[in-house]
Formats: structure tokens, C-alpha cells, sequence
């Protein structure tokens, strides 16, 4: 099975580290720059595991979590909300299969990539 990742993060140099550390596993990335490109991908594409900045401007990170909870089609796909806020809204948690509290590290990258695909469906 082809597994696709969507990074959404307004910070190019967040998308470039997760680039950087999702594509030697072999994982198909796409990456959109704020929430609004996020749900014109997610209107097309079903990924695997969604990656998504919270505090973007627009269309914020709450918006493409309530179209993700409203399309049936994504029920299966593993959400990571990433916050730099030490306790992420209860209303996020609710479709979030994990939080990665800003910084990141790589190693956090890999094993939550791993636990996406590895799971069963």
C-alpha cells in the first residue's frame, strides 16, 4: 500500500523538516502553506495521515478539522494537530489521533509516521 502524507504548516521551514524526514521512508508528501489549499487537496485526496498546524492565517487548522470530520471518506486518515499551545482545545483532541507540541524533533516525525502506517484500517 502507497501511504501519502499532507503537511499544512504556514512555515515553509516547518514543510521543509518534515519533507526532510518524511520522504526517505518512502511516504508520498504533499504540502500546502495554509488551511485553504489544505481542504482543495483534501477534496481530491484521501492521505494517509494528515499533519496540521493549528494557528494558521485564513483558514485556520480548526476549520480543515471540522471538513475532515464532516467527510466521510476521511474517517480512516491518522490526524496530527500540531500546536506550540501546551493544551490544544478539547474540540481539536476530539479528531486528533496525536499532538506534537512545537518544537518538533525528527525522531517525534518518525515515530508517529510509523505509528500512522502501521495501524491497522
Amino acid at each position: 500500500m502507497d501511504h501519502l502524507a499532507l503537511i499544512v504548516d504556514d512555515d515553509p521551514h516547518t514543510l521543509m523538516l518534515w519533507n526532510a524526514v518524511l520522504k526517505p521512508s518512502g511516504i508520498e508528501v504533499i504540502q500546502a502553506g495554509d488551511g485553504s489549499q489544505a481542504l482543495s487537496i483534501l477534496e481530491q485526496r484521501t492521505p494517509t495521515i494528515l499533519l496540521l498546524d493549528m494557528l494558521m492565517p485564513y483558514v485556520s487548522g480548526q476549520d480543515v478539522l471540522n471538513f475532515v470530520a464532516q467527510t466521510p471518506r476521511l474517517n480512516d486518515m491518522y490526524v496530527v494537530i500540531i500546536s506550540a499551545h501546551r493544551q490544544p482545545e478539547s474540540a481539536q483532541l476530539s479528531r486528533a489521533n496525536a499532538v506534537l507540541l512545537k518544537p518538533i524533533r525528527p525522531v517525534e516525525i518518525r515515530d508517529l509516521i510509523q505509528q500512522a502506517i502501521s495501524r491497522p484500517t
